[in-house]
């Protein structure tokens, strides 16, 4: 066939394909999203995927409802009434419980959801709401209050569950004693009614989970995956727009949809939401399935599920590979297939005149690539390093590297770098992606786990390479293991009887604390905590007893601080630092009751105590502001003469340089 036929026929083949491509679009998808809540900022991202079109450039047409307090958004979607819905990660259960929701897209990376108490009733701590009247949704959107109970040791049987009216009148009126709600939310309308509240906030007790996550059925996304990734797609840019321009948004909001907030209110609530989301530091809609782990732990300590359930199936990527097809593509793949069948026939021809070429360039190229052949084999076998497609999935292993980490090349490509990376590194590896998806060069040291539980060290430089159209882009990674390096370093900076940092290391870390509260102009707590009568313990018990003592409590201490910020310490002796930073007086005095607690729980026997029968501690709180201290003396000293006043008030006791009204 002449070139200039084949041209032609080409172009005609072409056109038909466009045309047929065409008409498969040109009605929208008509879907429906359930809000969980009443219309606000909350859900403004998708407000400015519609009125900004582009839920419409993805060929959806979206009906986005309140809240029917009468049926949760989870039963809508599950029930197929809608097509996709906002919850929290009680989503987790439903799944564990052999329902089938499907996770798309995590907006809040932390949860606004807390308690709230009237000041009057001096409920300051969970602990306080035994015997109780508690009203929140329970095991709908509830995930966060359930691990925040169960981590301070709060039973279901000791408080009064109240089912959710959505009224905070009942809180006002005192028909029940604590409520939960958004602190995005009830928790700046209520003192804005002159109505002072408490708030207990899950994140004060190491609870950190994902809010609002868009969702849809298991069923419904296998048949229409290419729609559901389209929603997803719209969302994602409507809520980065939303961020970008929230007072534009709150005019719409108050425009279009009269909510009965105020603009002071709505902009209050933005501000908060935005914190929320991080989209400066995570990927919006980004989530990973390990941070389910421990609510699903949750739920099976609580047996409200049993032990062997799992919630596996609910991240949306799970199902990405099943060969289920959308059915208006499936008209568009036969004739596709047979188009291209006939162009390959053409082609054909065109192959055999290549062939001569293609020999000839053969074996040119055959000389080069001896070369770089022995060049590769000496980066294989000596260098540890990798190549990653932009999502970090593992393209291509050196045998180095596997040796390193004690695998398989064919274990490793294929699996995502992130299901290597300890939790330690969590935050680091975060910072990598973002710098590394902007272009840029990210250097740095990671922690890794190998196939046998062991933690390396990695100093890592990695970047991206940009490609042609016609290939994907690629990440080059070179690692150096420097694991002895840090276990030496590591060494140097903990106490080696309980595991906790040492004074030294103590010294470097609130030094630079300082030197962030003086930039930050924040706040910054420090416990000092002393065991009561340790000598006449050591004198009973004998010096081994006290050393298992102090690592007992150096346990509770290490458990205590959970924040990635926070530093527990041995200061000397029997003597313990908790350093706390952004801390205020209300946040230090509920870890100093944590600790307690958990001591408390460990029932350490203590005959020669005069105060109580089981080992026992007293706590001193500095709470200082940037102006109140210039150095760590002067924090030391005023943690130091707190504990002072403890142990001369009767020991076992917590002071503080700041009333506390608690």
């Amino acid at each position: 066939m002449p070139r200039y036929a084949q041209t032609g026929l080409l172009r005609l083949i072409l056109l038909v394909l466009i045309a047929l491509f065409s008409h498969s679009n040109m009605a929208d998808d008509k879907v429906v999203l359930q809000l969980k809540w009443k219309h606000q900022f909350q859900f403004a991202g998708y407000y400015a995927a519609q009125y900004k079109g582009y839920f419409k450039e993805e060929g959806l047409e979206v009906d986005i409802r309140e809240i029917d307090p009468n049926i949760p958004p989870l039963e809508s979607v599950l029930k197929g009434d809608v097509q996709f819905g906002i919850s929290d990660s009680s989503l987790v259960l439903a799944r564990m419980q052999g329902k089938k929701p499907v996770i798309l897209a995590t907006i809040f990376q932390h949860s606004p959801l807390v308690l709230v108490t009237l000041k009057s009733s001096g409920i300051i701590h969970p602990l306080e709401l035994k015997g109780k009247k508690v009203m929140y949704s329970r095991n709908i959107d509830d995930a966060v209050l359930t691990a925040m109970f169960t981590e301070v040791g709060l039973t279901p049987e000791d408080y009064e569950h109240v089912p959710n009216s959505f009224n905070a009148d009942d809180l006002i009126n005192k028909k029940i004693d604590a409520m939960s709600a958004y602190i995005t939310n009830q928790a700046f309308a209520l003192p804005q009614q002159n109505v002072p509240i408490n708030i207990l906030s899950p994140a004060n007790y190491g609870i950190d989970f994902y809010g609002d996550m868009l969702f849809v059925e298991e069923n419904y996304f296998k048949k229409n995956k290419l729609q559901a990734l389209a929603f997803r797609r719209a969302a994602i840019k409507g809520w980065l727009y939303a961020i970008d321009h929230q007072e534009e948004v709150v005019d719409w909001i108050i425009q279009n949809l009269a909510p009965k907030k105020s603009k002071s209110h709505l902009m209050h609530e933005a501000k908060a939401i935005t914190r929320m989301i991080q989209a400066n530091i995570v990927d919006l809609g980004y989530f990973s399935t390990n941070r389910f782990i421990r609510i699903a732990d949750t739920y099976k300590q609580l047996k409200i599920v049993s032990p062997n359930s799992s919630f596996s199936g609910i991240n949306y990527r799970d199902h990405l590979s099943d060969s289920t097809f959308d059915n208006k593509w499936i008209q568009v793949t036969i004739f596709a297939s047979a188009i291209l069948t006939f162009i390959a026939f053409i082609l054909w021809g065109n192959n055999l005149r290549l062939k001569a070429k293609v020999k000839e360039n053969t074996i040119r190229l055959e000389k080069a690539n001896q070369s770089m052949t022995r060049y590769l084999n000496v980066i294989n076998q000596y260098i540890n390093s990798c190549v990653l497609s932009p999502d970090l999935t593992i393209i291509d292993v050196s045998e180095a590297w596997c040796r390193t980490l004690k695998t398989f090349p064919n274990d490793l490509m294929g699996s995502n770098l992130e299901c290597l990376i300890s939790n330690i590194s969590t935050q680091l590896f975060s910072d990598m992606k973002t710098t590394l998806s902007s272009g840029k060069e990210w250097a740095g040291e990671l922690q890794l786990n190998d196939t046998q539980g062991n933690i390396l060290w990695f100093d890592i430089s990695a970047q991206l390479e940009k490609n042609d159209d016609t290939q994907l882009d690629e990440i080059t990674l070179i690692a150096i293991n420097i694991s002895d390096h840090k276990r030496i370093e590591i060494l140097s900076l903990t106490d080696s009887l309980t595991g906790l940092a040492n004074r030294r290391h103590f010294d470097a870390v609130i030094d630079n604390e300082l030197r962030r509260l003086q930039r930050n102009k924040s706040t910054l707590s420090l416990l000092m905590l002393d065991v009561d009568f340790f000598k006449q313990y050591n004198d009973t018990y004998g010096h081994q007893k006290g050393d298992t003592c102090l690592q007992a409590i150096s346990s509770v201490l290490a458990k205590c601080a959970q924040r990635p910020a926070d530093l527990a310490a041995r200061y000397g002796g029997e003597e313990f630092i908790l350093l706390l930073p952004e801390a205020d007086i209300d946040g230090a005095y509920a870890i100093a009751h944590m600790v307690m607690t958990h001591l408390a729980q460990l029932k350490i026997e203590h005959t020669d105590s005069s105060i109580s029968p089981y080992v026992t501690l007293s706590i001193g709180i500095a709470t200082v502001k940037s102006i109140d201290a210039t150095s760590a003396e002067d924090i030391l000293r005023i943690a130091d003469e707190q504990l002072y006043k403890a142990k001369s008030s009767g020991r076992n006791k917590i002071s503080s340089n700041i009333d506390y009204y608690g």
